[in-house]
């Protein structure tokens, strides 16, 4: 988890003078669920379509800093960074197109593993309720929170020895998709918040160069990643 250490370094430095704005910097981790869905294999024995694909539920974890503004302090912007890895692991699935035994009718199949790793970058809208102001805590002792945005997702696809992706090596795929979430923050110390967040993030997935390093031949792999996660953080406030 490096670099969450590196925004909470980052945030300190930014507000090491005097500011005008209420600055946060939080870190937070917790699990992550990602909905079924079909993932589309196209290989050395033709195209092949997994129907609901179940996938691992998985470690999420990472950092977010920014601030809320004094003249609307309901309202502010944070910069996010997520990763979660909804691996998929071996199962029992329908297959429709070809299988690597021969013949492109479908039928019963299955999977085997394929590891995959994400890491989303955003800048979040955030919009927040402060409840309970005391002299102490002047912008809420208790907030609710909504946020949302449009996160740049870097997918790592990692296939195993597999009769699909037999000794073929890993891809990267690049694509902006989007985050919903909301959660409740309630102060435990001075410049200190506990958080627990519910975040829902979508986008699809496409790599093309999952190469065989026996035979140099070039693999494909596409599906959508729908996942829920529920977090829990500290949130340092300025």
């Amino acid at each position: 988890m490096r670099f969450v250490s590196c925004i909470m370094v980052a945030c300190l430095v930014l507000v090491a003078g005097p500011a005008s704005a209420e600055w946060f910097a939080d870190v937070y981790v917790g699990q992550s669920f990602t909905e079924k869905n079909d993932v589309t294999a196209h290989t050395f024995a033709g195209q092949s379509v997994f129907r609901d694909v179940e996938f691992d539920r998985a470690l999420a974890y990472g950092g977010r800093f920014g601030r809320y503004f004094d003249a609307v302090p309901f309202l502010g912007l944070g910069v996010d960074l997520f990763h979660f890895s909804p691996r998929i692991g071996p199962q029992n699935t329908r297959v429709d197109g070809c299988v690597p035994s021969g013949g492109c009718g479908g039928g019963p199949g299955g999977t085997q593993r394929i590891d995959i790793g994400s890491t989303a970058v955003s800048l979040d809208l955030m919009l927040r309720l402060p409840l309970m102001k005391t002299t102490a805590a002047p912008y809420g002792s208790l907030q609710p929170y909504v946020s949302g945005g449009v996160p740049f997702f870097i997918t790592t696809v990692t296939p195993r020895t597999t009769s699909y992706y037999r000794n073929h090596e890993d891809d990267t795929d690049y694509s902006f998709g989007y985050k919903l979430a909301g959660g409740l923050a309630f102060h435990v110390a001075p410049n200190l918040m506990l958080f627990g967040e519910y975040r829902y993030t979508a986008v699809q997935v496409s790599v093309d160069e999952l190469r065989s390093a026996d035979s140099g031949h070039h693999a494909r792999f596409k599906t959508d990643l729908n996942t829920h996660s529920a977090l829990f953080g500290l949130s340092a406030r300025w």
